[in-house]
């Protein structure tokens, strides 16, 4: 077997071996990190070969957002190469090019993967959290919700008159288990270094009597044009007024003229609050991750 450094792109037959291992996910998820290597401060593949041909590969990166002390790692291995070393081998492979300072590695399982989630166990990581995957059909979308004293605004450029109002609401209002528990709290600037530029982005801003309230942001990827929603925020001062319902209502309904048919959300079991959101619009669970961590200091 023979490990070797690889670029970001291509990368389509990185995404066709991981589909094959792990089938419930998205294309689109699995593509981001390649399409999105650039804008992380560092990001480092290997891929695994053994008689010529491509059995196993991984990564290791962190988010702009992410503390520096935590690292992100991904291990996939073709299922006719499992228990053979091969995933080993990269994980080892990827912790010599780990930063100074990094004390905590970060991972995701699909929930339904009981053998890969007793592999990551043996190499010392545990589940910290359970995000589930929910789906709603863009069809037969009703009007949004009117509230009195609240706007709607198409922000898909990301763009503000009042940055840094808009900004100061965007991290109050990451109360959410996903921020506080992994210490990831994303700014403007790091949901704009993701952002596509193509007609394809999607954010919507609520604003009270003015000031900014909530916000939604989000993509359209054109291969199964779904509405993959990234983040949905309420300023803690604006909450108990449905903002979060009536603000994804006018996104689906944005995204759906934009050539959506379906949207898509993850949030953590944990937290009530969208989740019965989610279930109020008619979202419906399609599946789940386990995100593990292991402690290295």
């Amino acid at each position: 077997m023979e490990i070797r450094a690889a670029d970001a792109s291509p990368y389509d037959h990185l995404v066709d071996l991981e589909l094959a291992r792990i089938p419930r996910e998205p294309r689109a998820a699995a593509e981001w990190i390649f399409v999105n290597a650039a804008a992380m401060p560092y990001f480092h593949l290997r891929t695994a070969h053994r008689d010529g041909g491509l059995v196993g590969f991984a990564r290791i990166s962190r988010g702009p957002s992410a503390p520096t002390d935590t690292a992100f790692i991904h291990v996939v291995v073709a299922r006719e190469a499992a228990h053979s070393g091969v995933g080993s081998a990269l994980y080892d492979a990827l912790l010599t090019l780990l930063p100074e300072g990094v004390t905590r590695l970060v991972s995701w399982i699909d929930d339904a993967d009981e053998e890969s989630l007793a592999i990551a166990r043996a190499h010392g990581f545990e589940p910290f959290q359970h995000g589930i995957e929910s789906e709603l059909p863009l069809v037969d979308l009703p009007e949004p919700l009117a509230i009195d004293g609240v706007t709607y605004e198409d922000v898909s450029s990301l763009e503000f008159a009042d940055e840094d109002a808009v900004d100061a609401m965007v991290v109050d209002s990451q109360t959410n288990p996903e921020a506080v528990e992994s210490g990831i709290i994303s700014r403007l600037e790091h949901f704009r270094l993701f952002a596509k530029g193509d007609g394809s982005d999607i954010a919507v801003l609520a604003r009270v009597d003015g000031a900014p309230a909530a916000v939604i942001i989000g993509d359209i990827n054109p291969d199964d044009r779904a509405l993959h929603i990234h983040y949905t925020g309420v300023g803690q001062s604006f909450r108990g007024r449905n903002l979060a319902f009536a603000l994804k209502q006018y996104a689906h309904r944005l995204a759906a003229d934009r050539g959506a048919v379906i949207s898509s959300t993850m949030n953590e079991e944990r937290n009530a609050g969208i989740r019965h959101v989610n279930a109020a619009l008619g979202y419906r669970v399609k599946g789940g991750i386990y995100r593990v961590r292991k402690q290295l200091t």
